[in-house]
């Protein structure tokens, strides 16, 4: 009954259908069936082994189209701003970090990220690649299914899509056009909303932060501004996040033996608001990148007991890792909010429920 279609008809057709069911030319190809071997008195009967290869194919696309629609659709910026590395100097689509994938400390920026092409190289180890092959290398795995899901729920915690995230990343990522114009108390009612969107009220808030007035590309913006040792400021504010640099920790030094870490400035406002988790009579550090625990060796080591706030992912884990060989009394407090992705989202997740 397929006689009329002939060998390469019968091809389009099934192209076709492949075409509508996302399938490329070469897999399209696979599914040929000659008319030579349907002849018209015989009935195409499947057998457990095509059924089994067709469900092999079928698994292995949707795995090598999560992959790459992942390495599509997200940006390796934004992926690296989210774990706390920021591009030391931007030169047109290019921005230059620190090498956040080796295990000794470099002065130069060798690592470049192409923000057109969506791809990376590290000079100084002659490789590079793509968002999931970084993010590998940044949560120090091979499980790809672990990493993808990684992936994916850190993006769907963001609001915008990828296209405007590339936008806000060029306007406020650490750049000389960047101008600070004023700085002072948090009165803007937009900032005082997206603070009380993150569980944190405007009082805890004005503590410890600025509002902070500047100008990029003849624009003039408003964030929330954390200050660090080194007088420069992470930024935040809705859809928002960058610094003015230099970026650098922020330690307060409240003159105790005991220290509290914190990975990020709205962690450490949650805990401002959590007041179970308080820990008294201690110091507090941000290190507002984990690429920043190089720095802090002397701190951490300065102190008796260490009491450690950091994310619940492999990154946070390898932190904590890191900081027990410098400092072996520590406490992992990460196990008071472990099905939270951090501080901030065991918060939010109380004021809605209690």
């Amino acid at each position: 009954m397929f006689g009329s279609f002939g060998k390469f008809g019968l091809f389009r057709t099934f192209c076709s259908f492949g075409i509508f069911y996302g399938l490329e030319d070469n897999e399209c190809k696979s599914l040929i069936i000659s008319d030579e071997k349907l002849k018209p008195n015989e009935t195409n009967k499947p057998n457990a082994q095509n059924a089994e290869r067709t469900k092999i194919f079928a698994t292995e696309k949707r795995k090598k189209m999560n992959a790459k629609q992942i390495n599509q659709t997200y940006s390796i910026i934004e992926f690296l701003s989210s774990k706390g590395f920021e591009p030391t100097k931007i030169r047109g689509q290019n921005y230059w970090y620190i090498s956040m994938i080796r295990d000794f400390t470099e002065n130069t920026p060798s690592f470049k990220v192409d923000k057109n092409l969506n791809r990376w190289y590290d000079h100084s180890l002659g490789k590079g690649g793509n968002l999931v092959d970084l993010a590998c290398l940044v949560l120090k795995t091979e499980n790809i299914k672990q990493v993808i899901q990684e992936l994916l729920n850190l993006f769907s915690s963001f609001q915008q899509p990828q296209v405007r995230v590339e936008k806000v990343v060029q306007k406020g990522s650490i750049s000389p056009k960047i101008k600070i114009v004023d700085i002072e108390e948090i009165s803007n009612e937009p900032l005082i909303d997206y603070l009380a969107n993150r569980g944190i009220n405007k009082s805890a808030a004005q503590k410890y932060c600025q509002q902070i007035g500047y100008v990029n590309a003849d624009k003039y913006y408003k964030s929330i501004g954390f200050k660090n040792q080194s007088d420069g400021y992470e930024l935040r504010s809705e859809g928002f996040k960058s610094c003015v640099s230099p970026k650098d920790i922020t330690f307060y030094d409240n003159g105790f033996e005991k220290l509290a870490v914190f990975e990020g400035f709205i962690d450490f406002l949650s805990y401002q608001m959590l007041v179970d988790f308080e820990i008294q009579n201690s110091d507090w550090l941000i290190l507002n990148s984990l690429s920043f625990l190089s720095r802090v060796n002397e701190i951490l080591s300065a102190h008796r007991q260490l009491f450690l706030f950091l994310d619940n992912d492999m990154a946070g884990k390898s932190a904590i890792k890191k900081i027990g060989e410098i400092n072996s009394n520590y406490v992992d407090m990460t196990i008071m909010y472990a099905d939270f992705k951090d501080l901030n989202d065991y918060l939010l997740w109380t004021k809605k429920n209690y």
